[in-house]
């Protein structure tokens, strides 16, 4: 035998130490794990092996639900995480001594995967506060409505409910397993959104609330993604209004204990099979099998799954080398740029004046200036928001200081001198986390979908993938990263039953 094979059978399996499960939970989540749990975890190690049926790359929702998928179902594996925690763009911070989401944190009611796992790991939604008047910054006016609403003139209204009509009908048509099959698909892809709205209507307050949607919901600017993957994206989603809403729509709810949380409960029952910072560097792969290497060690499996953002997916050595298809599908589908901030105040101010802390804008640096997520005590204040697409480019990689000076300023602008005062800012820079790249999903330019887009979730030999980003159903949503997981898990477990059946017959010869 080789000195390579020989490695490549080292005794390199993870072990899972009471501290490397603490790790799980991330810094600043509430510790929600008991001691017994973690015990039992650390107990529970199998002696160590290089070999299991499949490894997946990324602890995040997608990798985390297709490891539960196959453990649920007896297989063995093994999770490589190139973090310190696990769940991904789903991330635990705190301010003013509060646990909050430094990422992910909204559920809607037709993201029905995410909310079974929080149901099932015992955990609490909590509805988004809308109760008051919110504040839309469109066209260099302020307009104030309640609820939901915009406050535009009735002629402007009409002109808008129009065009999101003939959206809702273009998006319905669309196949989500093969959007590339939608009538008109290749003249569709070849236009950005900008060109289809500027094509709909001349209405300067309409094209700027339109251009700030998309950057609000895509972190990417309307002449940057194909106009086939926006209507791809809308009907992934359900429709425009349910992306765009927050009452019985993608943003109905937030989860009491945090949704990290809900991350650290499938970590805590996968235990052992998670290997922390163990970034996977190259995946080689032949008619035996597949060898994962990483920072931790090497492992040898059946099949492999990876779960990690896509362009970040082709950073990784394969050995056979990629499909020209799939590279040049990461190279034109990059990640959106957004950083979250969060500024927390002594009491919601903002609600005895009949506010509800929602902001909205057409202008930098925000398209979702804030919402309120004060806890249910009343106190603190507490509202968040992003700096979304080409502003987050402008701002990642500075101090936080200078981007908490814009952000408060940006309150004090629509919210009184107040706002002048808070106790404590926090924001999550997710373009400069090198693990991500950028949050909260990647979308394809101009010309990609109708080319190489059908790639996406072929399986490369042994290799699977997955990710939000390879989801049909809430794509670049938690609820799709889930999907993408078990839909990966289901891909392996399928082709595992096809390789036991024949050696199974070979033993009666």
């Amino acid at each position: 035998m080789s000195k390579e094979k020989e490695k490549q059978k080292s005794t390199l399996q993870s072990n899972l130490t009471r501290r490397d499960a603490l790790k799980l939970i991330g810094a600043g989540a509430t510790v929600l794990i008991a001691a017994d749990q973690l015990h039992s975890a650390e107990a529970s190690r199998s002696s160590p092996s290089t070999q299991t049926d499949a490894v997946i790359v990324g602890a995040g929702f997608a990798g985390l639900s297709a490891a539960r998928t196959l453990m649920r179902q007896g297989k063995k594996v093994v999770v490589l995480e190139a973090r310190d925690r696990v769940g991904g763009r789903v991330k635990a911070a705190k301010i003013a001594g509060r646990a909050i989401d430094g990422g992910g944190m909204w559920v809607g009611p037709t993201q029905t995967r995410l909310l079974d796992l929080i149901k099932e790991y015992g955990l609490h939604t909590v509805r988004q506060f809308e109760t008051g008047n919110n504040i839309a910054e469109i066209d260099g006016k302020r307009l104030t409505s309640s609820g939901e609403t915009l406050g535009f003139d009735p002629q402007t209204q009409a002109e808008y409910d129009r065009i999101i009509r003939d959206l809702t009908k273009l998006s319905d048509q669309i196949p989500l397993d093969a959007p590339w099959n939608m009538s008109r698909a290749e003249d569709y892809d070849h236009m950005t959104a900008e060109d289809w709205f500027v094509s709909q209507t001349k209405n300067i307050a309409i094209l700027g609330f339109l251009r700030a949607f998309v950057r609000g919901v895509f972190t990417a600017d309307s002449y940057q993604i194909s106009f086939l993957f926006f209507l791809f994206f809308l009907r992934s989603g359900d429709n425009y209004d349910t992306l765009y809403g927050f009452e019985n729509a993608a943003q109905a709810w937030t989860v009491k204990e945090t949704m990290h949380q809900v991350a650290v409960r499938v970590a805590a029952e996968l235990g052992s099979a998670i290997v922390l910072q163990a970034p996977v560097r190259s995946i080689s792969q032949d008619a035996a099998g597949v060898v994962v290497n990483s920072d931790k060690g090497i492992w040898k499996c059946d099949y492999a799954i990876v779960a990690v953002p896509l362009p970040l997916s082709v950073r990784i050595v394969y050995q056979p080398v990629l499909p020209p298809e799939r590279d040049i599908l990461a190279q034109h589908m990059p990640m959106g740029s957004v950083i979250k901030y969060w500024v927390a105040y002594e009491k919601p101010f903002w609600r005895e004046r009949g506010l509800n802390g929602m902001l909205q804008s057409d202008q930098p640096p925000s398209a979702f200036i804030s919402g309120d997520f004060t806890p249910s005590e009343g106190h603190p204040g507490l509202l968040a928001g992003f700096i979304e697409a080409h502003n987050a480019m402008a701002w990642t990689g500075r101090p936080m200081e200078e981007r908490k000076k814009l952000v408060v300023e940006r309150l004090v602008n629509f919210l009184g001198p107040e706002a002048a005062n808070p106790i404590d800012y926090e924001d999550q820079d997710w373009p400069a986390d090198p693990w991500s790249r950028g949050c909260y999903g990647a979308s394809m330019t101009p010309g990609i979908m109708t080319t190489v887009g059908k790639s996406i979730r072929q399986p490369h030999v042994r290799i699977h993938w997955a990710g939000t980003e390879t989801s049909t159903k809430w794509m670049g949503y938690i609820d799709g990263a889930i999907r993408s997981g078990e839909r990966a898990a289901a891909e392996v477990l399928a082709r595992l039953k096809t390789e036991v059946q024949p050696r199974q017959a070979n033993r009666f010869r």
